[in-house]
């Protein structure tokens, strides 16, 4: 294979690998903000049961003697409470672990197009003045003889001197 078309690989190999690695940073991106949102929501839901429970009527109705007013709030279910809490946790560590895949596919990625793009200038540095895909720009030509300097005009009449 010659230089030009092993060039010409090597560079289709290189964009190819930054695409995916551009892809696969997105999905990572898409997915850790997922699994934060996730993660939100099972803190609103913990935050919720305890809620549920400190609101628990407690069985007594007195303490030392002293009686209080009847409870005007509704029962609460408590274990539909729990396991909407449990539920929460278990889709934010769902959400967690594609974060975490999406994370190592993109660094896999990047490193492929970090491969991709050694092998570019490899190939781009091996290529001999022939096989140049592009012709080289002519050097500019410089005169030989600097032009000559403008007259410098002092404000002195030498023939009046």
């Amino acid at each position: 294979m010659n230089h030009n078309r092993k060039f010409v690989a090597a560079g289709i190999r290189y964009s190819e690998a930054v695409a995916n690695a551009r892809s696969a940073a997105a999905a990572h991106t898409e997915a850790d903000e997922a699994a934060r949102l996730a993660s939100c929501d099972a803190i609103d839901l913990e935050a919720a049961d305890r809620e549920a429970h400190l609101n628990e009527p407690s069985d007594s109705g007195s303490c030392m003697g002293f009686t209080g007013g009847t409870n005007q709030s509704g029962p609460v279910d408590l274990d539909a409470s729990g396991r909407a809490s449990v539920k929460g946790n278990i889709a934010f560590e769902h959400a967690r672990a594609e974060a975490m895949r999406t994370e190592v596919a993109a660094v896999k990625a990047t490193r492929e197009a970090e491969a991709a793009e050694v092998d570019l200038l490899a190939v781009a540095a091996d290529l001999t003045p022939v096989d140049r895909p592009v012709e080289p720009a002519r050097p500019a030509v410089q005169s030989a003889q600097p032009a000559p300097a403008p007259p410098v005009q002092n404000g002195i009449n030498e023939e009046a001197a």
